[in-house]
Formats: C-alpha cells, sequence, structure tokens
C-alpha cells in the first residue's frame, strides 16, 4: 500500500514561478524514505507540500495527492489549503509529525513538556504520555532526570534528542524530517535514527526525511527518492523525480523500479546528487 499517491504535482511558493513538478510518484506504507538532491533542487519543498507546512500546490483538475492512513481510509489532500483552519490543524494533529535540523522546542517549557505536549492535546493522561516519553528518551540514552528540566539548562545535543522523543512519539501517519540529523555527531545520528527504523519496522509508520547524506540514507532507507533539475523554457531549474533513479531495499540488495539489481548504490545516488 502507498501512503501517498502523487500524480500530476507542481509547487510553487510563487504561482508564476514552479520549483518542483511530479507526473507520478507512490511512496509506500511503513517505509523509512530519503530524500536526496543538490541544495535547492526542491527537496524540503516537497516535504512542505506534502506535510501541508506551506501553500506550494498548484492544484489543477488532473493533480492528485491521495494520503491512506494505516486505517484504509484515502484522504484527498491537493485542496486541503481550502479548508477550514480548524479541519486543516485536526488533520495535521491526526496524521502528521515533523522534525527538523531546528529543534523548535518552546524555551518556556521543561524538557518533559516540550515532548508530552503532543499527546496530551490526543486526550492522552499525563502519567500515560510521561511513561510513553520516558521510554523512548531511555532508547536515546538520555536520563530520566532531563524529563523536569528547563530546555534552556540541557545542551544542544539533548536538545535535538528531545525533538526526536517528541516527533516519535506523536501518533501519526507519516514523520517528516528537513536534515534532522544535520547537527549531531555521526553515533548520535545512528542511534536516533535506529530508533527512527524500529518505529518503522514495528509500528508500521512511514518517515521522510531530507538529506546529504548518502551513508546515512543507505545505512537506513528502504527506498531513496532522488531530486534532480530540469530547467523551465526561461531557464529557471525545476526539480524533478524520474522513476528510474527511485531505489529501494530488498534482501537481495539495493533495485530499481525495474526490479534490476544495483550493483553500485552509492555512485548512482552521487551521480543524481551531483547533476544541475
Amino acid at each position: 500500500m502507498s501512503v501517498f499517491k502523487i500524480r500530476h504535482l507542481k509547487c510553487a511558493y510563487d504561482p508564476k514561478t514552479t520549483v518542483l513538478q511530479l507526473d507520478e510518484l507512490d511512496i509506500p506504507a511503513g517505509r523509512m524514505v530519503f530524500v536526496i538532491g543538490k541544495s535547492g533542487v526542491g527537496k524540503s519543498t516537497l516535504l512542505e507540500t506534502l506535510g501541508l507546512m506551506n501553500r506550494t500546490i498548484l492544484a489543477r483538475a488532473d493533480t492528485s495527492i491521495l494520503l491512506t492512513p494505516p486505517n484504509g481510509e484515502v484522504c484527498e489532500i491537493k485542496d486541503a489549503w481550502d479548508w477550514s483552519n480548524a479541519r486543516l490543524s485536526q488533520f495535521r494533529r491526526q496524521h502528521l509529525s515533523f522534525i527538523f535540523q531546528q529543534t523548535n522546542l518552546m524555551p518556556n517549557f521543561t524538557a518533559g513538556e516540550n515532548m508530552i505536549i503532543g499527546l496530551l492535546l490526543k486526550g492522552r493522561s499525563y502519567a500515560e504520555a510521561k511513561r510513553e516519553v520516558l521510554k523512548v528518551m531511555a532508547r536515546l540514552f538520555l536520563p530520566e532526570e532531563v524529563f523536569d528540566k528547563k530546555v534552556t539548562e540541557i545542551s544542544g545535543g539533548q536538545r535535538q534528542r528531545l525533538a526526536f522523543v517528541r516527533a516519535i512519539t506523536a501518533d501519526f501517519t507519516v514523520l517528516f524530517g528537513d536534515e534532522p540529523t544535520g547537527n549531531l555527531d555521526k553515533q548520535t545520528a545512528q542511534e536516533v535514527l535506529a530508533v527512527l527504523q524500529e518505529a518503522v519496522r514495528q509500528e508500521g509508520k512511514t518517515v521522510i526525511l531530507v538529506s546529504h547524506d548518502l551513508h546515512l540514507a543507505l545505512q537506513f532507507a528502504d527506498m531513496v527518492i532522488p531530486i534532480t533539475a530540469g530547467h523551465q523554457k526561461d531557464g529557471q531549474p525545476i526539480g524533478t523525480v524520474a522513476p528510474n533513479n527511485i531505489i529501494e531495499r530488498q534482501s537481495s540488495g539495493w533495485i530499481d523500479q525495474g526490479g534490476e539489481l544495483i550493483d553500485a548504490p552509492f555512485e548512482l545516488l552521487s551521480r543524481c546528487m551531483a547533476k544541475a
């Protein structure tokens, strides 16, 4: 099953200038997906569009962005920005979670309050929310006493881990991350991604991460989607996804969309990253 089925999508911040165009893209449910590409090619735009963070969708009659949560109830979100604010906010709370390079923690709250607020808003009791958060904190090597500290009293690395805890413990259909390990050392990045990977495996969650790190992508991803740049008639760059560049992990190794085994996935992805 695909968590996202995207057809004939154009994305833009200015309606006159398309920055990303996807003719057809299916993102499978219950997988960890990495989106790679050069800076400015449209990786963050894809996350902002699918995560309903920014009004970037240029909807046409043939445009479709279908989100299918675990209950199987298909949601068409191409016109989500025409919904009421209440409906849009409820949809985000119900289905989407986010983590970014900048932690976006609330400085006047304790670390614990930052981590459990999403669960409380969804009706969990304080005790239940705290138990769940402490369990994930332990897996990310965060001492329990951090829970009651002010955000300003803990290190930058601990704040980044807190942001992961907050995102992972949220009830979500899709978790989006924009370079979420960019400020972490290699070991810590591997630790937090391993916890994300476990959530994908055990709970059927879907994680979509933007990253420049091909080594992490090949270590943790189930699918890697490269975005490369073409050019519009006026010479402006436009990001796109070529199906033959998408690779998936199978028990036999990495394969392309035709099912052919890829001998050198790092070299393939490096070439995609280098495309102007």
